[in-house]
């Protein structure tokens, strides 16, 4: 093995570059058809969507291509920046804007009809006092009557150790190995990663990101949003209509922005 390149970083930065060929695996349309069914499912009409947490802006195209007025916002600038070239390049004919946002605290200027975040993104805010100002933030964003669209990782996929994966498929070019410890009494499971790139020159690019999530119970969450304006409409076992379970491993979360 020769290392072109090795690093730690914390959570998507050098990984940025190579989000879409870890994610290439994800079913984007499907996702977007089933944030519409649920939007349906609970009678809501969406127009202009905020899509939180948006990385390099897969789900936002999807969505735009459903006829919405998207604007994506992420914490990381390396995935923003990804998000943009894509807008700039082959979606430069869809209707989306990106920008760099911290969800706990921020401010677009623009007002939204319904909000996604997904991907278990919201898991990544650590803090509980943080993550009801993220509600409160998205909240502030939308209209009254708006609809949030939202997903978590169950309690169960922490207690299960799902997080601990490797794939060495040689018909990759990107080979990843992750090692998860879930802390029962903070309920943070980190998330150590190795990344490993064959390069065009026969080298091998090496590098490192520390990613961490914390569990929160349902009730919680219910908590957090009727005490920042939301009314939780219904709670989902992911891309299904059903009731979560014991077993979930995501759950789906529809809350509507209540009228004061």
């Amino acid at each position: 093995m020769n290392p072109a390149h090795s690093t730690e970083q914390t959570q998507f930065g050098d990984l940025a570059p190579f989000y879409d060929e870890l994610m290439d695996v994800v079913p984007y349309d499907f996702w977007a058809e089933y944030v519409m069914t649920l939007f349906g499912f609970v009678g809501h009409n969406a127009s202009r969507l905020l899509d939180c947490a948006c990385g390099t802006g897969n789900l936002s195209f999807k969505l735009a291509k459903q006829g919405l007025d998207v604007t994506g916002v992420d914490l990381s600038p390396e995935m923003i920046e990804q998000a943009l070239a894509k807008a700039r390049g082959i979606y430069c004919d869809l209707k989306v804007e990106f920008a760099q946002a911290d969800l706990t605290d921020f401010c677009l200027n623009k007002a939204f009809d319904s909000a996604t975040c997904l991907y278990d993104s919201l898991n990544y805010i650590l803090d509980a006092d943080k993550l009801q100002n993220a509600f409160a933030q998205v909240a502030a964003h939308l209209t009254a009557g708006g609809v949030f669209v939202f997903d978590l990782n169950a309690v169960y996929a922490f207690e299960a150790n799902l997080f601990s994966q490797s794939n060495r498929n040689p018909r990759k070019q990107l080979h990843y190995d992750w090692k998860a410890n879930f802390d029962n009494e903070t309920r943070i499971c980190t998330v150590k990663m190795e990344f490993k790139r064959q390069l065009r020159d026969g080298s091998v690019q090496i590098f490192h990101e520390t990613h961490r999530e914390r569990a929160y119970t349902r009730e919680k969450i219910e908590a957090m949003l009727h005490a920042t304006g939301w009314e939780l409409l219904h709670t989902f076992d992911a891309y299904t209509l059903n009731r979560p379970h014991d077993r979930s491993e995501r759950w789906f979360f529809v809350a509507r922005k209540r009228e004061n």
